[in-house]
């Protein structure tokens, strides 16, 4: 009774189905008959140079090009955000208000928060190269 039990739960399943969201589309599957095939001579050896040329022409080389965020926008963005914005309103409230020394504590909050933030995301993006 065991066995039957572990064989009935080794039953190969098809993977379950991904799920997206309305704004993302899957990708459409490469066509197949635009894909040079192997070297009919020898299957193990691969493509030859004429097939590798053709294919770089289609399809470009095989890699990922990850965009390079520049540091002022990994600065910048440190001021945007709910508490970032949150003390921005309060600098300008005490702006307002002529409470100049409020202000000055303020505004040497929001820029160490940002300077300490733009410091750790640094780091992440450093420890990512």
């Amino acid at each position: 009774q065991r066995s039957s039990e572990h064989s009935a739960s080794t039953n190969c399943t098809p993977p379950p189905q991904i799920i997206m969201g309305d704004d993302k589309q899957p990708e459409a599957p490469a066509d197949e008959s635009k894909i040079p095939p192997l070297n009919p001579e020898d299957p193990l050896f691969g493509l030859t140079d004429e097939q590798i040329k053709e294919s770089l022409s289609v399809f470009g080389k095989n890699e990922i090009v990850i965009p390079e965020t520049p540091l002022w926008k990994l600065f910048l963005k440190q001021f945007l955000g709910f508490l970032p914005i949150l003390i921005e309103l309060a600098a300008i409230v005490s702006i307002a208000v002529r409470d100049y020394t409020d202000f000055g504590i303020i505004l040497a909050m929001l820029v160490i928060n940002a300077c300490l933030g733009f410091h750790e995301e640094y780091k992440a993006k450093k420890s990512l190269d």
